[in-house]
């Protein structure tokens, strides 16, 4: 995996989120398996996740009424350090759980999302 630059906090604000894609794409990363997934699949995945729960961590910022969503975001936060993410070097098993652990914290995020702002999925 690459280092990107993360977008602002105000910057994700603004982005739309798109449920059902993001949605699925959790549900293909839990889905994939460790004993079958190449790590360029893994990598892939991993990306596009991190992408968006960067764009809901910004939209989730100022839950303050919520202690549930600001331990998530906490966790998130920790999660997402520079220190924490697998590089081009890490074994394959580091890179699979870091991209399960992002889907769980991008479904949990997506969650709040979704009870703040009252969206359905179609």
């Amino acid at each position: 995996m690459t280092d990107r630059r993360e977008m602002s906090e105000a910057e994700a604000a603004r982005l739309p989120i798109d449920v059902e894609t993001i949605t699925k794409a959790v549900d293909e990363a839990l889905a994939m398996s460790i004993s079958t997934s190449k790590r360029e699949d893994i990598d892939a995945r991993s990306g596009q996740l991190t992408g968006s729960l960067n764009l809901l961590r910004g939209q989730c910022l100022g839950e303050d009424e919520d202690p549930n969503v600001l331990r998530i975001l906490g966790l998130v936060d920790r999660h997402l350090a520079l220190t924490n993410r697998p590089t081009s070097r890490s074994q394959a098993h580091e890179a699979f759980f870091f991209l399960q652990d992002t889907a769980t914290f991008t479904q949990a995020l997506l969650v709040a999302y979704v009870k703040k702002n009252e969206v359905g999925t179609q």
